[in-house]
């Protein structure tokens, strides 16, 4: 198969090679799928450098820009999942870009977030980094920084032609998109919690209402995945839970996927650690503040100001610092946010969330760097970087 795809055009090839990491999606026992992605990512830059080369238009250069796209959408859900950095050529892409007042198609894997889909790809770059590291750098910080106002601005091209799905609608791709976009800056400020940010309820909260709002009937819940996953395991109520399991459920019926199976169990064991570190975390505190009370000691030197996994997710990591940067003093919060302005946007709309709104406390255990974060469930189950997770079929019907 090697020896054949060497011997094809550089078009051809890189079809077949995504065709091959589409097809090990559909099977449980391969793993051999990110090792096509691979594969592809040297004859992206030859096929788009041949497009520039001869001038390419018409069908040919929608032909490249589909083979771009659908491997730029591979590459970015591979690296968010995954630690393991493969690097990417340099391309130009002048040749792909449309006009700002263009009419786009909806692309099937990411419907209307093509123009979001590089930033996400550098979110995820500085995940990674952030991964292989114990501590954030001020430079990492800045960074982070300016890709959060990045995301946050972003929007959605103009013009789109409707969906030839008769169950899709043009708005529900925008919704996902922006869902897509919520999702991306709750995964960096849990990677990056040193930057000003809503609590991660928050922006879960939005991502969950976005998704809601596009039917379970629609053609475009296949392409919620990455989503519906970072947000779902933030989903701390039983109502909440149950409407994420039935999208799940609903997703399923479409796709009948192995990886869905796994995400599906991916969510749930981060229900059960969550909930567990909550009810040993409530212990702690009543016996606190029991020997608060009987030695008449005020309540606030009781209280452990950054609470951590302690007997049920074992010791504090060595990297733990006493300078709390995850910490919030109740006290300088309540001037802080007389100060700041409040975010109010809906999570329908494209208002975007204040940079001014004070350091928010997370948890470490809720950071991409613990044990309560599904990137690390995937980790540990060794499951991470060996599939592409939120791969949907192209055409399911």
């Amino acid at each position: 198969m090697v020896r054949d795809i060497q011997n094809m055009r550089a078009d051809a090839a890189l079809a077949t090679s995504l065709a091959l990491a589409f097809a090990d999606t559909w099977d449980q026992t391969t793993r051999s799928c990110i090792q096509h992605l691979r594969g592809a990512k040297a004859l992206v830059s030859q096929v788009v450098g041949f497009g520039l080369q001869n001038g390419l238009c018409g069908a040919d250069l929608e032909r490249v820009r589909f083979l771009y796209n659908t491997w730029l959408y591979m590459d970015v859900i591979a690296r968010l999942t995954s630690q393991e950095d493969c690097g990417s050529p340099e391309i130009d892409l002048s040749i792909l870009q449309l006009p700002n007042d263009a009419v786009h198609e909806i692309d099937p894997l990411m419907g209307c977030a093509t123009t979001l889909f590089p930033l996400i790809d550098r979110v995820a770059r500085l995940i990674q980094r952030v991964r292989k590291t114990d501590s954030n750098s001020v430079s990492l910080v800045s960074q982070a920084i300016e890709l959060k106002r990045l995301v946050e601005q972003w929007e959605p091209p103009e013009w789109f032609e409707p969906p030839e799905d008769p169950t899709s609608e043009v708005q529900h791709s925008i919704q996902t998109a922006h869902a897509y976009r919520w999702a991306t800056l709750l995964y960096l400020h849990q990677a990056v919690p040193e930057m000003p940010s809503e609590p991660a309820s928050e922006l879960a909260k939005r991502v969950l209402i976005l998704l809601a709002t596009v039917p379970p009937s629609s053609r475009t819940t296949i392409i919620q995945m990455f989503p519906l996953l970072a947000a779902g395991c933030e989903a701390d109520q039983e109502e909440d839970r149950q409407w994420v399991s039935n999208r799940w459920t609903a997703i399923q019926t479409r796709v009948m996927l192995g990886s869905i199976d796994r995400c599906i169990d991916v969510v749930r064991e981060v229900w059960t650690r969550r909930d567990a570190f909550e009810a040993e975390k409530q212990r702690r505190q009543a016996r606190t503040a029991g020997r608060s009370n009987s030695h008449a000691i005020p309540r606030d030197m009781g209280r452990d100001p950054l609470s951590f996994s302690g007997s049920i997710l074992g010791e504090r990591p060595s990297n733990y610092n006493n300078n709390n940067i995850y910490d919030k003093d109740p006290r300088r919060r309540s001037i802080a946010e007389e100060r700041a302005v409040p975010s109010r946007a809906s999570a329908g709309n494209h208002q975007r969330s204040l940079t001014a709104s004070p350091l928010e406390n997370i948890e470490f255990e809720k950071t991409v760097r613990g044990s309560l974060h599904w990137v690390n469930v995937m980790q540990e189950w060794g499951w991470e970087g060996k599939r592409l997770w939120f791969l949907p079929c192209l055409d399911d019907d």
